[in-house]
């Protein structure tokens, strides 16, 4: 759940990782003017529409967010997957992003990535095994 508005403090260090979690897996990194603003809201201007808010999975999310494009999977390997029996798919693990309340599931960015990852049929990788998440096998076999 997205609540207030989010400033980092003033330490360099939790700009420079807040800035590689929410904008470095964006689609609209360059070009985006949600950074300039957070840096005027941090010496007194107002918050800018869009910008970072607390959020329960995530601790902090951008609401401009794009998910980047990942590597596209092909026909043959779509096909395979639909043809895959559910039991000889890969587990879906404890934390995804598909099984409802998990940190990923309720996490703006993540979410965001998993549907972008189903609906463009790119490859979208569990978080423990850095293979196929399973919880994607499933959205992509049903399809």
């Amino acid at each position: 759940m997205l609540t207030a508005p989010y400033t980092p403090p003033n330490d360099l260090t939790d700009w420079q990782d807040s800035y590689e979690m929410l904008c470095g897996y964006c689609a609209r990194q360059c070009g985006c003017q949600v950074l300039d603003g957070m840096i005027e809201m941090k010496d007194g201007g107002e918050w800018p529409e869009g910008g970072w808010v607390y959020d329960q999975g995530a601790g902090i999310s951008c609401l401009s967010y794009e998910a980047k494009r990942g590597p596209k999977v092909s026909r043959q390997e779509i096909r395979q997957i639909q043809r895959t029996s559910e039991n000889r798919l890969p587990p879906v693990c404890g934390g995804c992003a598909a099984r409802k309340g998990t940190e990923a599931s309720v996490s703006r960015h993540t979410r965001k990535d998993f549907q972008a990852a189903v609906k463009k049929k790119t490859r979208f990788l569990c978080h423990e095994t850095k293979k196929d998440c399973g919880g994607w096998c499933r959205a992509i076999a049903a399809q």
